[in-house]
């Protein structure tokens, strides 16, 4: 005992740097978003080599259930491609963007803390850059938040920064689908007009406003409506439809937008 702690005393000065280092980067990196996203995007390669490496072998002894899952999923992928196609008509005019789709394989994942993120195994070099959304064949993952070179960084709709536009299946009015933490199977669809027609059952999809997703991706179910505090809007409650804590493979969108709508968005930011 006396030798540990004459130990400790002859090398405080080492301990005390260690524990001031340590400090420094914690207050760093969890208070300083820039330095944040450029730690996220500096360990990328190296943490996404180790847990793909991890991620393969726990797949390869259920490689068969895994293939028989991507038939699965690549079959319902060609039927969104034909229903978004089948969709277009002469009394709707809309900008179209036009979407390609990569493949990519989850290596890293959690679903139990209040910001929570994915990795895939997918990067630039593969055409994937921030902004472009993520889902797989049950429904809407997440968005791309920061990529390298072989790995990219999600954010999933289980993080309290994530909001993604949706609506009721068949209809035009629309809300904000939010995670206030917790229940990683339920998040709350915000600021859709009272007056909606919204009741438990429900079908809730993407809206295709924006060039992140397609219209009419699956969101969730709705579980649950009441109005909001300011009586303008409904507060719903939406029993999500991908499960989040069992995901293999997702899709993500490699858009590109309209020239024109392009040209228009760089005057509004010029």
């Amino acid at each position: 005992m006396r030798s540990l702690l004459d130990f400790i005393v002859k090398h405080s000065y080492v301990f005390l740097f260690c524990l001031l280092e340590i400090l420094s980067l914690v207050l760093l990196f969890g208070f300083n978003n820039r330095q944040k996203e450029a730690f996220f995007t500096s360990a990328n390669s190296l943490s996404g080599a180790v847990l793909e490496f991890s991620s393969g072998v726990n797949q390869f002894f259920s490689i068969r259930k895994e293939n028989a899952r991507l038939v699965e999923e690549n079959t319902v992928l060609r039927d969104m491609l034909y229903e978004l196609t089948d969709s277009q008509n002469v009394h709707k005019e809309r900008a179209l963007s036009s979407f390609g789709v990569v493949a990519a394989r989850v290596v890293d994942n959690s679903i139990r803390k209040d910001d929570n993120y994915l990795t895939i195994n997918k990067g630039s070099r593969d055409g994937i850059s921030p902004g472009m959304g993520v889902y797989s064949s049950d429904g809407v993952v997440g968005v791309i938040m920061v990529t390298g070179k072989r790995y990219s960084i999600v954010l999933p709709v289980l993080n309290g920064s994530s909001s993604i536009s949706c609506k009721k299946k068949g209809s035009d009015s629309f809300g904000f689908l939010e995670w206030a933490g917790g229940d990683p199977y339920v998040a709350q669809l915000k600021d859709m007009p009272y007056h909606s027609a919204v009741e438990i059952g429900d079908t809730i999809v993407t809206t295709g406003f924006s060039s992140v997703f397609p219209e009419n991706v699956p969101v969730g179910t709705v579980a649950g409506v009441e109005r909001s505090k300011n009586g303008y809007t409904l507060k719903i409650k939406i029993n999500l439809a991908c499960d989040l804590s069992n995901l293999g493979w997702v899709y993500v969108h490699t858009q590109t937008r309209d020239e024109e709508i392009q040209d228009l968005y760089e005057q509004i930011m010029n």
